[in-house]
């Protein structure tokens, strides 16, 4: 191991030193440093100082060339004591500087360096300096070292900013922010309102403001909770919402079950209130299909029957039977307090394991994804324009198409989770035999399935306000079709619902499986994207 050592005493000489396996401390590479600029570069009287072979392990006699620091570019102080390979590789450069003259106080003691007190100085009296001089300068190291990070930052801003800037701009749509999101919830509040059912529902003004400020909160994983349920069943559209839907909803989320089917058809009918402003000619019933602004109403009711009007009724059940009523019970939440709690209970657990909201809506919006798009987006580009519709003008791509791609980049169709990997844990477990919810992608199948399509094609389109034409009739057709910037953003989803589970690490129990971040996920599925032909 060779060292390049720039050697600095009044003079500057640069020196090739052999440091063998590089086991020495930096005090002996300093000495032997100062060894070699007097024995080799200093001629005195027409002479070098010496040239006996017994002092080249040591400095000349009566020389003051004392080692001042030892340092580099890349960090401002190397501890004596510390061992020279641990630092520092074949090759590199590093400074060592020397005393000319060592300079005295008033006292006639030498003021030395830090770094020369702490190599030379280890008297019992000295400790306590050494050690505050070795603390300041590790302080001093650590200043450096986030200094130069804070810079390559900067730079590295510096050249990502115009990557950043387009794909801003071109997932403008997807990309939502708390204004937007604070527009959109503002109007299907008022769709609600101006339904004037909120107002009987809760009367109290402060109340309702409290509902409006938790939908403004919670909006991204409600509405990806929505569309990701709207297409569960094949023959709805992935935009509205069925009776057989929210069955499901309410089934896997436990906020209802089947003892209460009559009252949760009766809030289902109830909650079309595009129908009875006249907004909709569709006539409300159990074939019938609500809009995102109709489930939140639905959301609503269904908060207010789960834990205002059961318990109501149990109470009024153990008055009439003479019993105690716990003072558990005899505290009804409000209709704000009732809709936090549904969501608490019974929609957070299973939000948490979704492909969906605000988790996936910030992966997407990540510097390091939108970076991944920039730098794949044209062969991304090439991919949406190999499966656009070709009669549209937009070029945008429908349902079919995208199930079309995803069956093409081996997303679905039986293709391995993810290539050199094994199959995960859920696959070996027999008791995984089904999964439990049907918007956290298929545990059991070998590939996305139709349903995981459908609702990804769903999740996908972006949060804009539902649009009601001049002849009553919906504008549905931003629905039934996919941007290019609901593309790229449904690749994302794609890949974590396919890769979120992982795998195995190798040696590991099979039932402990590797978990890939966002990020993996996305790159795995931007790679198989761009990789069809």
């Amino acid at each position: 191991m060779k060292l390049i050592v720039t050697v600095k005493a009044g003079d500057t000489k640069d020196i090739v030193l052999p440091v063998g396996r590089g086991t020495q401390s930096f005090k002996w590479l300093a000495n032997a440093a100062a060894y070699r600029f007097i024995h080799d570069g200093v001629p005195r009287y027409g002479h070098h100082l010496s040239n006996h072979p017994r002092e080249q392990h040591s400095l000349p006699m009566n020389t003051n060339l004392l080692p001042k620091d030892v340092y580099n570019t890349d960090c401002p102080f190397f501890h004596p004591e510390d061992v020279i390979k641990d630092h520092v590789t074949d090759g590199q450069s590093i400074t060592v500087e020397l005393y000319l003259e060592l300079p005295l106080d008033d006292y006639g003691i030498p003021k030395l360096s830090h770094w020369a007190f702490i190599a030379f100085r280890h008297g019992e009296s000295h400790d306590e300096k050494r050690e505050r001089y070795a603390q300041e300068k590790r302080d001093e190291v650590e200043n450096f070292q986030a200094e130069r990070e804070r810079q390559a930052k900067l730079r590295q801003i510096d050249i990502e900013r115009p990557k950043l800037e387009k794909m801003r701009v071109i997932l403008a749509d997807q990309l939502i922010h708390n204004a937007v999101i604070e527009r959109t919830v503002n109007e299907e509040w008022a769709l609600i309102k101006d339904s004037g059912v909120l107002d009987n529902l809760v009367p109290n003004e402060s109340q309702q403001e409290e509902i409006r400020s938790f939908l403004h909160k919670n909006y991204v994983e409600l509405s990806d909770c929505y569309k990701f349920y709207s297409a569960v069943n094949s023959l709805g559209g992935t935009h509205t919402l069925e009776f057989i839907e929210l069955n499901k909803f309410l089934s896997e989320t436990s906020i209802l079950g089947e003892e209460h089917s009559s009252a949760i058809l009766k809030i289902f009918i109830d909650s079309h209130i595009s129908a009875k402003s006249g907004k909709s000619k569709v006539k409300p019933s159990i074939h019938s299909e609500i809009h995102r602004h109709e489930f939140l109403l639905a959301l609503i009711k269904l908060s207010i029957f789960k834990f205002i009007t059961l318990p109501k009724k149990e109470i009024a059940r153990l008055k009439r039977q003479g019993q105690h009523i716990p003072n558990s019970k005899r505290n009804v939440p409000t209709v704000p307090k009732a809709l936090e709690l549904v969501y608490e209970k019974h929609l957070a657990p299973v939000l948490a394991n979704m492909p969906a909201g605000a988790k996936m809506r910030d992966a997407v919006a990540s510097k390091e994804v939108l970076i991944l798009f920039y730098d794949n987006l044209e062969g991304l580009n090439n991919c949406f324009k190999k499966f656009a519709q070709f009669k549209s003008k937009d070029g945008s791509i429908s349902l079919p198409e995208f199930s079309a791609f995803a069956m093409s980049a081996g997303f679905s169709g039986g293709g391995e989770r993810r290539v050199g990997l094994q199959k995960s844990s859920s696959f070996r477990n027999g008791r995984a035999a089904e999964r439990k919810h049907s918007i956290m992608g298929d545990k059991t199948s070998k590939g996305v399935t139709p349903k995981d399509i459908r609702q990804i094609f769903s999740a996908s389109q972006n949060d804009r306000p539902e649009e009601i034409e001049e002849n009553n009739q919906e504008d549905v057709s931003h629905y039934e079709v996919m941007t290019f910037s609901e593309f790229v953003e449904a690749i994302a989803r794609l890949g974590v619902m396919k890769f979120a589970q992982g795998s195995p690490n190798e040696g590991a129990d099979e039932q402990h499986e590797e978990q890939l971040s966002y990020y993996e996920c996305i790159k795995l599925a931007v790679e198989k994207a761009c990789s069809i032909e």
